[in-house]
């Protein structure tokens, strides 16, 4: 028997990164995630860890900071990518290439999700996987994906 392939997206490392909140141990089974999804978690967590260092709330003018402080970014950067290193690595969640670009179109036009969410779901197909890890109630509608369930019953 093969083991089950469960895609892992953002909110779920975002879920155990910025709350606290660890459904990891629920998860059963071949855990992947692809590039983009780790791009968007990094990007998150280095934004809300520049918040706090910074004190800088404001979306546009945190962006501005960051760009124009270069040492802040990589200081930052580099605590978000050993953590979130370090919790591919314990997991040994597998990270996979994305779907291309006429794929995710596709399942934008198919499903009415948004760029980044339909990217996900073209990876999954794309992949052969049935099953998601996410908080996100958008997937459901994804006839040939089943949302795991993640919340106590």
């Amino acid at each position: 028997m093969t083991e089950e392939v469960i895609f892992v997206d953002s909110s779920v490392f975002l879920a155990f990164f910025v709350e606290g909140i660890d459904v990891f141990g629920k998860l059963r089974g071949l855990l992947v995630t692809s590039t983009n999804v780790i791009e968007e978690v990094s990007y998150v967590l280095i934004k809300e860890r520049a918040k706090d260092v910074t004190g800088i709330s404001r979306h546009y003018d945190l962006l501005t900071y960051l760009r124009e402080n270069p040492d802040t970014v990589k200081q930052i950067a580099g605590e978000v990518i050993s953590d979130v290193s370090s919790l591919l690595n314990a997991l040994k969640i597998v990270v996979l290439a994305p779907a291309s670009y006429s794929e995710m179109f596709d399942v934008v036009k198919n499903y009415g999700l948004l760029p980044n969410d339909a990217l996900i779901v073209a990876t999954c197909k794309y992949y052969g996987i049935k099953k998601i890890a996410t908080f996100d109630e958008d997937f459901k509608r994804v006839d040939f994906l089943e949302v795991v369930e993640l919340e106590d019953s």
